[in-house]
């Protein structure tokens, strides 16, 4: 019984979290990063650089086109560095749906200018902000470009999530395998030990 309790708590405690978040579904595939890193060179390089990211066309990051004094310059503040966004923004995939929302909630405010829905929800501001939206907001593929976009921003932030994907069952197994040896030669010890006291 006290082996059955010890293996449901190993269960629980390597399950995996569950985020709010994950309403929107966002394809992490191999295919739709590839396509937005496609979409990010269209739309968001001009002003965003992702220095960390190591691709085969890209060893050493890639830069913006437009520097950080012409960027502070036309929208009053420096466009960020976009290599750890995805993870700045929450767990998991959190902060790929922040973008997601970010990307997608522009519209046009009755008084004129643009506003941002997802921004005024994480400042309690109106939502005016300084980026104008990266995908055009008639854009008849904006959902699914923002999808694409910010899984290529979650790989850039999280590289060595396949390698842990693939090593995490493995070690999940060892360490519950070496839990159950560790606890059966405790309970031989202290059954062997009992039995001397006895006598």
């Amino acid at each position: 019984m006290r082996l059955l309790k010890l293996l449901l708590l190993i269960a629980f405690l390597c399950s995996s979290p569950a985020f709010a978040a994950d309403e929107v579904e966002i394809d992490l595939g191999a295919d739709a990063r590839a396509r937005g890193l496609s979409v990010f060179m269209q739309h968001c390089v001009a002003c965003h650089g992702i220095k960390y990211y190591r691709g085969p066309e890209n060893p050493s990051g890639i830069a913006p086109l437009m520097d950080a004094a012409a960027s502070e310059q036309a929208f009053g503040v420096a466009a960020p560095d976009l290599s750890l966004m995805a993870s700045a923004r929450g767990k998991g995939i959190e902060g790929t749906e922040y973008i997601y929302r970010i990307l997608t909630t522009y519209y046009t405010a009755p008084e004129g200018g643009i506003r941002n829905r997802a921004f005024a929800e994480e400042t309690h501001t109106d939502g005016q902000i300084a980026m104008p939206p990266p995908i055009p907001m008639d854009d008849p593929e904006l959902a699914q470009k923002s999808k694409d976009v910010s899984a290529f921003l979650f790989l850039v932030s999280e590289p060595a999530r396949e390698e842990r994907k693939s090593i995490g069952p493995w070690a999940v197994g060892f360490m519950a395998l070496l839990t159950i040896v560790l606890y059966m030669l405790n309970s031989y010890t202290w059954r062997e030990q009992k039995g001397k006291l006895k006598k």
